[in-house]
């Protein structure tokens, strides 16, 4: 499991690689859900388009560190294969990113513009949970080293600096809402935001389409189950079943809520019309949650993570 060591040592690391992004207050977004505050933590600004910069710059440096000859292999929806085909340029790695073939348009041509002759891109089965069981084949024959998503202590040591900067930067928040797909960023933050302000409310958002997370809270289970199309790509799919991110949210996370497919188009619309955002799906998560009141954030002081901003035009011209 990460510690809180890890995770100031993946500052260290992260500096001059991941910005310290904004956290910026919206009065339209607290007045809608009654919240004394409401401020947004723009992780969409990173270089790479979304917060997955932090762990897979992270977890790429220290194999660096040990095995600079390896050959690498990761599994996405699309921002964390951009996030670790980035990290591997930095440090003249080779990279093999395996997608579904139900990855965004916009995100797969991201992702080709990255190819080289040391990163390569390859389609494999039909979503993100077929690229992520070949992406652990081919590391248990010893191929490759594989640079997961979310159940790595090393990427969520580097996520939870997300939680490092919120608590830095407003001391007083009391409320946090963050996406969850794989679950490493709500972990990586809930393990710093715990530690230093336990009654601290941690609330995770996940699409009704893609409920792993929320039936695992209801049930206890963690077997997987049938996933729908969803605007949220970036969180869709389901989690390992030995992902260490099944504890840690249990140990962690307060509540996990669900938006529905119009909600999030409706909160992505307004991300565009008010603070005239450019969010993805899976980013507008939290602002659904509020916007739709899921959630009582009465005279809270709510943090609303803004994920990534990797979205296709077609994406947007089907919202209007």
């Amino acid at each position: 499991m990460p510690t809180l060591n890890d995770v100031n040592a993946a500052r260290q690391r992260l500096r001059g690689i991941a910005l310290h992004t904004p956290l910026e207050p919206s009065l339209e977004l607290a007045q809608e859900c009654g919240a004394a505050e409401v401020r947004l933590k723009r992780e969409e600004v990173q270089p790479t388009g979304a917060f997955k910069t932090r762990g897979a710059h992270n977890r790429v440096a220290l194999v660096a560190e040990s095995r600079p000859e390896a050959a690498l292999v990761t599994a996405s929806s699309g921002n964390h294969g951009i996030a670790v085909a980035t990290a591997a340029m930095r440090h003249d790695m080779r990279l093999t990113v395996l997608v579904g073939r139900s990855i965004s348009p916009a995100k797969l041509e991201r992702l080709r513009a990255l190819e080289t002759n040391r990163i390569t891109v390859e389609l494999v089965g039909n979503d993100t949970d077929d690229a992520e069981a070949e992406a652990r084949r081919r590391d248990d024959a010893g191929h490759a080293i594989y640079i997961g998503p979310y159940s790595d202590p090393d990427v969520i040591a580097g996520q939870a600096t997300v939680g490092v900067e919120i608590l830095e930067d407003w001391p007083e928040i009391d409320t946090i809402l963050v996406p969850i797909g794989g679950g490493g960023l709500i972990a990586g933050i809930g393990l710093w935001a715990k530690a230093f302000k336990p009654g601290l409310r941690l609330i995770g958002v996940q699409p009704a389409a893609s409920p792993p997370m929320y039936a695992h809270f209801e049930t206890g289970s963690t077997d997987p189950m049938p996933i729908a199309p969803t605007l949220a790509d970036g969180v869709a799919g389901n989690i390992e079943r030995t992902s260490i991110t099944w504890k840690l949210c249990s140990q962690l996370v307060d509540e996990v809520v669900l938006v529905e497919e119009d909600e999030i188009a409706d909160a992505m619309r307004w991300a565009l019309e008010v603070p005239h955002l450019l969010l993805e799906g899976s980013a507008v998560l939290g602002i659904a949650a509020l916007r739709t009141r899921r959630i009582d954030v009465a005279e809270r002081r709510v943090a609303v993570v803004t994920t990534g901003r990797n979205v296709g035009p077609e994406t947007l011209r089907a919202l209007f």
